[in-house]
């Protein structure tokens, strides 16, 4: 799961998009079968990849609730000053941006 997150932040990051989001579904699936203790070190990953690469197809009315769940996961398991957390912010407020 960690390399397919990996693999579709860095399509998103190349604005390879489709690919990313492939990568992201595959990853969510994935993540299903995890126990709550792996799944908590990767807590808003998988949806903020989602959220990232629903942006960049355009689609943010699907992005958005996916970008907020990232956050809220994010601020639970993490706290509202890590990493991961800033970013799912950022991203949220990209979506919002008029």
């Amino acid at each position: 799961m960690t390399l397919r997150l990996g693999l579709a932040r860095s399509l998103n990051g190349q604005a390879r998009h489709e690919e990313a989001l492939a990568e992201a579904q595959r990853a969510e699936e994935l993540s299903r079968g995890l126990p709550d203790d792996e799944r908590r070190q990767e807590a808003g990953a998988v949806e903020l990849a989602l959220a990232t690469a629903l942006l960049g197809l355009n689609r943010p009315a699907e992005a958005r609730p996916r970008a907020a769940a990232a956050h809220q996961a994010c601020v639970t398991a993490f706290g509202p000053d890590h990493y991961r957390t800033t970013e799912a912010q950022a991203l949220l407020n990209r979506i919002d941006a008029p």
